[in-house]
């Protein structure tokens, strides 16, 4: 069992985490180096040159049977004990809660949003990362509500935050919200971020990701992937 400690709005901290095993060498990542996040890291594999870095889907998944969404709370994960304190809380929030609207504003035009699990569902699950599963111990920082006043483009990363953010994987999956069973998963560690100085730049990176999901899901559901 790995510790993780963790943050968010209601406090919560008593969490813990069943450690990944098994992997195909050459193949698939350790799921030691990875954070925690998705399940079972053994069936990822080297995703397509559009795509993300390591990605699974099940080649069963009826893609068009999905009309409607359910989005979990977007996380934020780095490896150490209170290894996210030196963030500033509104920060984590801000990250977050910018994450998650970009998403469900490019998904919105073709699924209807959710609260509850349901035939025609599908869960979503994001996750901000830089941890490692081998560091045993991680911190977790968990959105929940969006923050009071928005910043303007122009404004600078607080220097902890753009450290962060530069050494990030966005991780993800998508799940039938009733049988549990997973249509795919991803860890994404594509992209030029040299120019992420200012929240501008980092809205503009989360829109571009959340695009190309909504992009992908798009050519799922009309049968083009391959």
């Amino acid at each position: 069992m790995v510790p993780v400690t963790g943050r968010s709005l209601r406090r919560r901290f008593a969490v813990t985490l069943v450690l990944v095993t098994g992997c195909v060498a050459n193949t698939a990542p350790r799921p030691a180096d990875m954070s925690g996040f998705l399940d079972d890291y053994s069936r990822l594999r080297k995703g397509p040159p559009d795509g993300v870095t390591l990605v699974y889907r099940n080649p069963s998944a009826n893609w068009a049977a999905y009309d409607k969404i359910l989005f979990e709370p977007v996380t934020i994960w780095r490896s150490g004990k209170h290894s996210l304190d030196d963030i500033p809380e509104a920060d984590l929030q801000r990250l977050a809660a910018e994450f998650q609207r970009a998403v469900i504003v490019r998904l919105a035009p073709d699924y209807q949003l959710v609260k509850e699990p349901g035939p025609g569902v599908m869960r979503v699950r994001l996750a901000i990362t830089v941890a490692r599963q081998s560091e045993r111990v991680l911190d977790v920082f968990t959105f929940e509500v969006p923050p009071d006043q928005p910043v303007p483009d122009t404004q600078e990363l607080n220097p902890t935050l753009r450290a962060f953010v530069m050494g990030a994987a966005i991780e993800g999956e998508l799940t039938d919200s009733v049988s549990g069973t997973v249509l795919a998963e991803g860890v994404d560690r594509r992209g030029d971020r040299r120019g992420l100085d200012t929240w501008g730049e980092v809205r503009a990176a989360l829109d571009r990701w959340a695009a190309w999901l909504a992009g992908r899901l798009r050519r799922a559901r009309a049968g083009q992937l391959r």
